[in-house]
């Protein structure tokens, strides 16, 4: 059974940490790729929530159905 489990969470049957994790250099280099992969999905939420507000303001107070529904949207993105 803890071979099991030492194979679903990665310690193997080995003990503790039987296999090496990746170098410094490589978990650099992958901590900035996810750096960057993040900025990049960050800037695209903002823009589409700017986007979903530019139309909420567009809607204004006359079109109730289409407010709600950038609400909801707006509330998926977030």
């Amino acid at each position: 059974m803890s071979g099991l489990l030492g194979k679903l969470f990665g310690t193997g049957a080995g003990g503790k940490g039987a296999g090496k994790g990746p170098s410094p250099q490589e978990a650099i280099q992958r901590l900035r790729e996810t750096e960057e992969m993040l900025s990049k999905k960050q800037e695209f939420l903002e823009k589409k929530i700017e986007q979903e507000l530019a139309a909420a303001r567009k809607h204004g107070t006359k079109n109730k159905r289409g407010v709600l529904k950038l609400e909801v949207a707006h509330k998926r993105i977030s």
